[in-house]
């Protein structure tokens, strides 16, 4: 992609979420246009997103807003400086926004899972926000396992069941130091999609990680606390039904492409994975994918 801009640091935020990849497609690069003002001194609410078609907008205020032509490949945004220093939040609501969202209507589609890889065979933690994707994606590659994604799984067109990640950082909710220690004192940013947010780069921990692999499992996350961890196999149909429930909307001319690329990855082995504690999901887990759950 190319990122341009009036300020470096946009150039600063746009290398700490995507410097990591390198090219993955032999096409022409998207391209986003970032234009700054001085404007208020306040962070802005949280964008809403509308669209029709091959447009889509997000608007904060009229200091702040973006939209994207996902047919030209082109983007752009407009914020405030104050938007820009809150560099989470910029990152979060308006660059990696446009840019994702660029991505996803010409080269992938995506799934709310985080993907944790044992011995090679990729597996996906699917599950609502809140649901503990990260502290068991975290805590996963803790014990060993090969890092992905913590939140949101590219699969790949025309790519059977590839994915690629975001092994880069991990984002946790406040509480995540409560169960792993060696977070604490990290920076937390401002809420994103109402919850305080700390980002932690994988470059400072001692885990694996990978850009990308091949689905192999599908875990269905349910977090209960105090329960006991349990592993029920999931029908083919259930689990592709369920992807499309969560699947959005952009554009009807590609809805139909996107919903193939899922039904794809439906043919994986699924499961539901029912756990209090992480450390029980984790070792489940390893059973399920060494072939002896």
């Amino acid at each position: 992609m190319d990122v341009a801009s009036d300020m470096r640091e946009v150039q600063d935020a746009a290398r700490e979420s995507f410097g990591a990849y390198a090219a993955r497609f032999d096409r022409p690069p998207l391209r986003v246009h970032v234009m700054t003002a001085e404007g208020g001194a306040v962070r802005p609410p949280d964008p809403v997103l509308r669209g029709q078609r091959h447009l889509l907008m997000w608007v904060s205020d009229h200091e702040n807003f973006g939209a994207i032509d996902w047919r030209a490949r082109f983007g752009y945004a407009c914020v405030t400086r104050a938007t820009l220093a809150d560099t989470v939040f910029f990152r979060w609501h308006f660059l990696d926004a446009l840019i994702y969202v660029l991505l996803e209507l010409n080269y992938f589609s995506s799934l709310h899972a985080a993907c944790v890889a044992w011995k090679g065979a990729g597996v996906l933690l699917y599950g609502a926000s809140g649901v503990g994707k990260s502290t068991l994606s975290y805590c996963c590659a803790r014990r060993g396992w090969t890092y992905i994604s913590d939140d949101a799984s590219a699969v790949v067109w025309e790519g059977g069941r590839t994915v690629i990640g975001q092994p880069h950082c991990f984002r946790f909710r406040a509480e995540a130091p409560d169960l792993f220690p060696e977070l604490r004192g990290r920076t937390v940013g401002y809420q994103l999609g109402h919850k305080p947010t700390i980002e932690v780069y994988t470059a400072g921990l001692p885990v694996q990680t990978a850009a990308e692999c091949r689905v192999e499992y599908i875990a269905f996350l349910d977090r209960t606390p105090g329960v006991r961890a349990s592993i029920t196999p999931v029908g083919r149909e259930e689990a592709r039904a369920r992807f499309e429930e969560d699947m959005a909307a952009y554009d009807p001319e590609l809805d139909g492409q996107r919903r193939q690329v899922l039904a794809s990855v439906a043919e994986a082995p699924a499961f539901e994975l029912r756990y209090g504690d992480c450390e029980e999901g984790a070792m489940l887990l390893e059973r399920l994918v060494g072939g002896g759950a």
